[in-house]
């Protein structure tokens, strides 16, 4: 089955190097290495699928959202230039409780802004 070999002979930096066969030992621990290995692989392997799948199922939920802004940016009437340069202010805030003050504050940035937009 296997052929016998005595002598493997490299050149390293014009030295030759001579190694026997491998002992019973040693292939034991190599074969170990590899079955560790092997079971490491295995469960990363199990681990990305298993965040690949949850990833899909978020994709899944937040298809909806990607959608309805696709509809509104397809809707969205575009003109030209106006003359006078106008300005947009979007307040985004949380229709959830406990966020402390944000409401307060994106209010309060929004009086603040178009309070000296309108000194200007």
């Amino acid at each position: 089955m296997f052929s016998r070999t005595t002598l493997v002979l490299q050149t390293l930096n014009g030295q030759q190097q001579v190694r026997g066969m491998a002992t019973l030992k040693a292939i034991s621990i190599r074969l170990k290495s590899v079955k560790n290995i092997q079971k490491i692989t295995q469960s990363m392997k199990m681990v990305s699928a298993a965040k690949y799948t949850r990833a899909e199922r978020d994709l899944r939920q937040a298809r909806p959202y990607g959608e309805g802004a696709q509809q509104f940016y397809e809707r969205a009437e575009v003109s030209g230039e106006s003359e006078a340069p106008q300005k947009l202010i979007i307040a985004v805030t949380s229709d959830r409780g406990l966020c402390g003050a944000v409401h307060t504050q994106v209010s309060r940035a929004i009086r603040n802004e178009l309070a000296k937009s309108g000194a200007n």
